[in-house]
C-alpha cells in the first residue's frame, strides 16, 4: 500500500464493459510526512465517492481486485481508502525521509 493525493480525474467516455461505472484519477504518490514524490499512478475508485485533494490510499497488483466491486475488473491499482490523519510515534519519526 502507499499513501497518496487524488490529482486529477480521468474521464474515459469509452469503456470496457467491465469498468463502466468506474471512475479513474491520476493519483501523485506521498512520503509518510505527507511530501509529494515525483510517482505517479492510474487509480480506479468505484465505491468511496471520493474526489481531487482527498489523500488516500492505494492498493497495488492483484489484491487492488480483492477490493469490493473489484473482482472481475482488469485493474492492478484502486483506492481502498481515505486518509485523515497519519499518525506516527515519535520513536519512529527518523525513519521518515
Amino acid at each position: 500500500m502507499d499513501l497518496g493525493i487524488i490529482k486529477k480525474e480521468i474521464v474515459c467516455t469509452v469503456k470496457d464493459d467491465k469498468v463502466e461505472s468506474v471512475k479513474f484519477y491520476m493519483v501523485q504518490m506521498l512520503n509518510l510526512d505527507l511530501s509529494e514524490r515525483d510517482e505517479y499512478a492510474v487509480c480506479a475508485e468505484n465505491t468511496l465517492g471520493l474526489g481531487i485533494g482527498e489523500i488516500v490510499l492505494v492498493i497495488k497488483g492483484s489484491p487492488s481486485r480483492m477490493l469490493r466491486g473489484n473482482k472481475d475488473m482488469p485493474v492492478d491499482q484502486a483506492i481502498s481508502a481515505k486518509v485523515d490523519t497519519v499518525n506516527i510515534e515519535e520513536r519512529y519519526r527518523h525513519l521518515i525521509k
